[in-house]
């Protein structure tokens, strides 16, 4: 067991351990430095997850009651009042305009910190910017989704195969950048499937890969709200 008597975490000084156990762990009293004591485990104090008795927290959560965010802008939000909270004093809501015409209400932590910065109109013009992007070659992320779909007009039931009656066989193609490749023809319905599923994972596959990292980034970034 390490002794940590004598030594101290963000405003708590430890006096010696504790009688007790928490969860099973080693316990520790503690003076913080407004007067109170508390008792918390090893892994707390050295982690840095408890600097002191509650006041801390009551303190910073006092100065963010403070904060005047009345006529400040956000991204597309503009505060406009402060709503009476009805969760506590300790958080304030504030009433916001979209630059899109909504008003949504969002609280000082979510606005102070960058994660909101719209009413949601952002991620869907972010979205839609991406899909354009995706189209400029000649391929729309819709058509490829559309391409999935089962035609009652097609008689193999699977898009891109179909009966070539001429012929008697299965033909297969696929529809990349607004040009037709044709896969062949073939006697068995199954190779003329197969067949159009590899086309997909060579030409629709990368797309739809670069559009779920491209979305992914917008996340981190926080451009989707």
């Amino acid at each position: 067991m390490i002794d940590l008597t004598g030594q101290k975490f963000g405003r708590l000084t430890v006096i010696r351990k504790a009688h007790r156990r928490i969860d099973h762990h080693v316990a520790w009293v503690c003076q913080c430095v407004c007067g109170n004591k508390i008792e918390t485990t090893t892994r707390n104090l050295q982690s840095g997850n408890t600097k002191s008795c509650g006041c801390l927290q009551r303190e910073n959560s006092s100065k963010l009651r403070r904060v005047n965010l009345l006529g400040k802008r956000f991204g597309r939000l503009l505060v406009i009042e402060e709503e009476p909270s009805k969760v506590g004093d300790h958080i304030v809501f504030w009433k916001c305009q979209c630059d899109c015409g909504n008003i949504v209400l969002h609280n000082t932590g979510t606005l102070t910190s960058g994660n909101t910065q719209s009413c949601g109109c952002l991620r869907k013009d972010n979205l839609k910017k991406l899909i354009d992007n995706n189209a400029k070659d000649g391929t729309m992320l819709n058509q490829i989704a559309d391409t999935r779909r089962k035609n009652k007009n097609n008689k193999s039931g699977i898009t891109g195969v179909s009966w070539d009656s001429s012929r008697s066989k299965w033909a297969a193609k696929i529809v990349f950048k607004q040009k037709a490749i044709y896969l062949g023809r073939f006697d068995n319905k199954r190779d003329a499937i197969n067949a159009r599923k590899k086309a997909e994972e060579k030409y629709f596959h990368p797309i739809l890969e670069k559009f779920r990292r491209d979305k992914d980034n917008l996340n981190v970034k926080n451009y989707w709200r």
